[in-house]
């Protein structure tokens, strides 16, 4: 049994020229080449049969909402941001066995919330502060101990110790630092022009000014590596990539966001049960520990995490405190304005005041009518 690449145009005609038995379970996901790899020799000796098809995350929300309005040659199982199951759940089907079983952690509980067994929790992320053991903890997960930490660390060797994005989830433990969120309710006032005010300012004083947009992953990878950076604001995702992780501390970050990954089955697909056949593999303890040993993710299982290694311990004790994103269908569609706006202000191409006033407009549009 192997796990094949395709492309994502071929998954229509995934069962064309299939041998004899049953046709191969078609999965789309967003997982990395590394992950992928991984997957393959783990199914490998299991009686399943996958082509699988990778849609880049950025456009993997978009895509996926296309193939499913559609209904044509839909996959079997997606892997997905729990922030598209709001708005991808009319189209989705539950779990054949939906009694969740005993050993979920909280964390994962609450990524599938109120939709309860439509979607299997896959991995925990979300926001962490990571730094090399020899750097001490920031006194406090406060934002503002978190800059005094890194201006502390400052020296004409290192300008820029703390590593921060130009993205609005980075922004977000500013804005809820003002007593703000990422909703359009919660965007009145003036805190959200002060979070910004103070998030940009870091750029070019504590913080790099950002590279090219899409090269956001490698830079930062590089100045890690290079110890340019002392503090850095990451998630899960980028643990396994570094090298030395017995090196490597994690601290909680106030008001950081929290997510994570789901396994769902389309109403649309031609082999649902098979779908979560896969999915009930992913999700196991067997899977789960084998990611988290290798890349450092967060298990969403209890057996799992207390067999994971201590960077993956570590990075999910500072997520018990985070907190997740609103649960509405629009959550992920708010970036749309925010990002821009972000970088404007950033660039000193518009003002605080500015960036806000036409978030605020876009939000306005993007949520009238019914709630």
């Amino acid at each position: 049994m192997t796990l094949r690449w395709l492309s994502l145009c071929a998954l229509a005609a995934c069962g064309g020229g299939a041998p004899s038995g049953p046709p191969p379970i078609r999965f789309l996901h967003t997982f990395s080449p590394a992950e992928t790899e991984l997957v393959n020799q783990m199914l490998d000796d299991r009686n399943l049969v996958v082509e699988a098809s990778l849609v880049p995350f950025a456009r993997g929300q978009q895509v996926i909402g296309e193939i499913l309005k559609s209904g044509q040659s839909c996959p079997d199982l997606i892997r997905i941001d729990a922030t598209w199951l709001p708005g991808l759940r009319p189209q989705l089907t539950p779990h054949p066995t939906p009694a969740a079983p005993p050993d979920w952690t909280p964390e994962a509980i609450a990524l599938v919330g109120p939709e309860g067994a439509i979607a299997l929790p896959q991995t925990v992320d979300g926001q962490i502060v990571v730094r090399d053991t020899a750097s001490p903890a920031p006194a406090s997960p406060s934002i503002d101990d978190l800059v005094a930490a890194a201006r502390a660390a400052k020296t004409p060797d290192r300008p820029h110790p703390l590593g921060v994005r130009v993205d609005g989830y980075w922004f977000v433990p500013w804005l809820r630092a003002q007593k703000s969120d990422l909703s359009r309710d919660a965007i009145a006032g003036d805190g959200p022009t002060a979070a910004l005010r103070s998030f940009s300012s870091l750029f070019g004083d504590v913080a790099s000014p950002p590279p090219p947009a899409g090269g956001e992953t490698p830079d930062e990878l590089r100045r890690w590596r290079s110890h340019d950076v002392a503090y850095w604001v990451t998630g899960p995702w980028q643990l396994g990539a570094l090298e030395e992780p017995g090196s490597v501390a994690v601290s909680a970050l106030a008001g950081a966001p929290r997510g994570g990954q789901l396994l769902v089955v389309p109403s649309c697909a031609t082999q649902a049960a098979r779908g979560w056949e896969l999915a009930d593999v992913l999700t196991g303890d067997e899977m789960q520990t084998r990611f988290a040993q290798t890349f450092s993710t967060i298990p969403t299982r209890q057996k799992a995490l207390a067999a994971a290694p201590p960077l993956s311990r570590a990075a999910a004790d500072a997520l018990r405190s985070a907190e997740m994103l609103p649960r509405s269908e629009v959550t992920p569609l708010l970036f749309d304005d925010l990002n821009p706006a972000l970088a404007a202000v950033v660039a000193k191409d518009a003002t605080p005041e500015e960036a806000i006033e036409g978030v605020r407009r876009g939000w306005a549009r993007l949520t009238r009518g019914p709630r």
